[in-house]
């Protein structure tokens, strides 16, 4: 699914870093703000590109972001999944077997996903020209002019059907999986495992043709590229990439979510312990000035040992290993959810424990330590991140979906910097309303049991 950008998980730029890899052991009490050196433009054929040059290692990171995600194929659902996968299985060019090899020769990497909104195609490679040049044309061979053969198509059918009965058997797929039927039906966020049985045995490739034509196309694309390259040369690079695919289609629009109703949903499902999920709509672009706010709150909260939830359900109570709220946000509605495993005998305690949390935590909002602590936690994910060429890239990639300015990595830590307590609070009370939550339970039905003893 598509979970937006908090905080970076990201990479790169070397400017900052001089070509660090990793930034443990950051001061996280004397944090500056990153500088990384974003260069934006449009290609001629509509394609936005961005692009850090990063010399520190030999590399190059591309990323290709497509609106070719699973809600553009409501009529067929399954068409986008089954179009990404078959990317894997060969080109007009080369069969899988040969890509795959002639890409080991070269020391490179793809890697291809597909989420709601949008699917990524990605390559690293080493820098070399004689390197290079070679990923790049199978790279962009793979992503133009895919065969889609009919037996491979048959094979993937099946592994799709395969893993999405596998993640419907997880506890907390199934939970997190109901949420959205609940909140988006009737919407393409409704099926959030992006395909059904019938859509997938529908599927022919044709079918994958015509649907690669239209979304893999360039007026449907966001470039970024990170690494040991010249301005220049990343120039030529998005211009090779926008000439190889197809060219003119446009994304379909998404309808505006339907309004939100709550409901508790108990779904009965062997298992040793019950996987839960508290979910509130909410409608919060990412690019959103209130965004930042929600961000930090769900890090006071739930983001850590020392959050709020897990210092009452874990350390005082031992009731779970886990709890973790976060913040995702869509191109047309979003979610504010806090997810936790659980015995089943204590589904509805915990269910009305955390619920009484949220409660007293949007009433109130964070203390000024806990607020301190949550920013200096962006903060270092942020700078770790950054200094990260592929996560740098992938960041990136995020940040163009969000539709955020070129300078939001170097303003981060800024905008986080200037919210107060009150600040917080006041967003949490205008955007979390919680006559619209989704309680949802997957596990073994059982009689209920009081929260045991503070500190047991």
């Amino acid at each position: 699914m598509n979970d937006p950008i908090p905080l970076p998980q990201p990479a790169m730029a070397d400017g900052i870093f001089g070509g660090l890899v990793s930034a443990q052991g950051l001061d996280l009490n004397q944090l500056e703000s990153p500088q990384i050196q974003v260069q934006a433009w449009t290609t001629a054929t509509g394609t936005g590109v961005k692009f850090v040059e990063a010399r520190g290692l030999p590399i190059v990171d591309v990323m290709l972001r497509f609106k070719a995600g699973t809600t553009q194929d409501t009529s067929q659902p399954g068409l986008a999944a089954l179009t990404r996968h078959m990317l894997d299985e060969g080109s007009q060019r080369y069969t899988a077997t040969q890509q795959a090899e002639h890409m080991e020769r070269l020391g490179a990497f793809t890697e291809q996903k597909i989420h709601l909104e949008h699917a990524t195609l990605s390559l690293r490679s080493l820098s070399s020209k004689a390197l290079l040049d070679p990923a790049l044309d199978l790279f962009i061979d793979l992503a133009a002019n895919p065969a889609f053969p009919a037996p491979a198509l048959e094979k993937v059918k099946r592994q799709l059907s395969q893993h999405n009965a596998a993640r419907d058997r997880r506890p907390d797929a199934r939970a997190r999986n109901e949420v959205f039927r609940h909140l988006f039906k009737a919407h393409p966020y409704g099926t959030p495992l992006g395909s059904t049985a019938g859509g997938i045995r529908s599927v022919t490739p044709e079918d994958l043709r015509v649907f690669h034509q239209r979304a893999y196309c360039t007026s449907n694309l966001e470039i970024v590229l990170v690494g040991d390259l010249s301005l220049t040369e990343a120039q030529s690079i998005a211009q090779r990439i926008c000439q190889a695919l197809p060219q003119g289609w446009p994304a379909i629009d998404l309808p505006a979510v339907p309004a939100a109703t709550g409901t508790t949903v108990n779904i009965d499902q062997a298992g040793a312990s019950s996987a839960l999920v508290l979910a509130v709509p909410i409608n919060v672009p990412a690019n959103d000035p209130d965004y930042p706010a929600l961000v930090l709150a769900s890090e006071v909260l739930g983001a850590g040992l020392e959050s709020r939830l897990m210092t009452e359900l874990r350390q005082r109570r031992g009731l779970t290993y886990g709890i973790y709220s976060r913040v995702s946000s869509m191109s047309a509605g979003g979610l504010f959810t806090i997810d936790w495993e659980i015995a089943p005998a204590y589904v509805q305690a915990t269910q009305a424990l955390v619920e009484t949390l949220l409660r007293d935590f949007i009433g109130h909002g964070p203390t000024q330590t806990e607020l301190d602590l949550a920013r200096k936690q962006l903060a270092g994910h942020l700078l770790r991140g950054v200094a990260q060429n592929k996560s740098l890239a992938a960041l990136l990639t995020e940040l163009a979906h969000q539709n955020q300015p070129v300078d939001h990595l170097n303003t981060y830590i800024e905008r986080i910097g200037r919210l107060t307590p009150e600040d917080i609070r006041t967003v949490m009370q205008r955007r979390l309303d919680l006559s619209h939550k989704v309680l949802v339970s997957v596990g073994t039905q059982v009689v209920q049991q009081a929260l045991p003893g503070l500190d047991q």
